[in-house]
């Protein structure tokens, strides 16, 4: 077991700074690494990291590889990914990068990568959501978005929208413009909430017919905590000025996001009357 793991590591090592060297010449965008898939990424490790003692639970101990079958797929896997190119978005390039690692870990320990592979499937799915949204239904949600929160915020400010665009003018006559983006929207927070909803899936099943429930109260809920996000937006720009503004900006989603996710996992735990789910690879 210690060699396999050993070898494992020391050939996922070699194969990741190959495919760096060779992919680094050709990308050409440069994005940065936000902080929503970081989240999603520790999410899905710390996931991971729980679940180790199942992801043992599988691990074949006979022979250094696994049975032929597991053995072609994870070296088609690997092949893969090693010709798949390299994003210039740190995040997705990450997902190449694990998916693999993981090709490889199904080489040598066969149906022990059965964990990996769907937590794999979910960081891979929540930090594609966002840009997915924003290719298709990006402008249309940001105007629904808008126009939700102008009408909210004017029940105490006087605030006015047109399209994508908030205005709001302060006790000094002064008019401040928003834009309200696919991001300001609320994508980054809906992925989260996804990547949790998904692992909260995997670990504990509800009832069948409590599943859709908490799905969509999970979505409102995230969508109107985003909501309430940008009305303080306005709240702070009308009271205390654009510069305080953006620093509620910065700060007021990791104060209401984890809060409202804490009364959703109640209700969760509490409404869905759950078991555990992920317990070997027949689940």
């Amino acid at each position: 077991m210690k060699n396999k793991l050993l070898a494992w590591i020391a050939i996922s090592i070699a194969l990741v700074v190959i495919k760096i060297h060779f992919s680094q010449h050709n990308i050409v965008v440069e994005e940065p690494f936000t902080a929503h898939p970081f989240v999603i990424l520790m999410l899905c490790v710390a996931f991971g990291w729980l679940k180790k003692d199942v992801i043992l639970s599988q691990t074949n101990n006979e022979g250094m590889l696994a049975e032929p079958s597991y053995m072609i797929a994870g070296v088609f896997i690997t092949a893969m990914s090693l010709m798949m190119p390299l994003s210039s978005n740190l995040a997705f390039a990450i997902f190449t990068i694990l998916l693999m690692c993981i090709g490889l870990f199904m080489v040598f320990f066969a149906a022990a990568a059965y964990v990996p592979s769907l937590l794999l499937f979910v960081y891979g799915f929540s930090i594609s959501f966002p840009k997915i949204l924003d290719e298709y239904l990006g402008t249309q949600y940001a105007l629904i978005t808008t126009n939700i929160v102008a009408h909210v915020a004017a029940l105490f400010y006087p605030v006015a929208f047109e399209e994508q665009v908030l205005s709001v003018t302060n006790p000094e006559g002064v008019k401040d413009l928003l834009y309200i983006d696919v991001g300001c929207s609320g994508s980054a927070s809906i992925a989260i909430f996804l990547t949790v909803f998904a692992l909260m899936l995997l670990d504990i099943k509800p009832r069948k017919g409590r599943i859709l429930p908490l799905f969509l109260l999970g979505i409102l809920g995230t969508s109107v905590q985003n909501i309430l996000r940008l009305v303080l937006l306005i709240a702070a720009d009308y009271h205390f000025g654009s510069a305080v503004m953006w620093q509620v900006h910065d700060y007021a989603g990791y104060v209401l996001f984890p809060a409202w996710f804490a009364i959703f996992i109640y209700v969760y735990l509490k409404v869905g009357e759950g078991k555990p789910r992920v317990a070997n690879v027949e689940d």
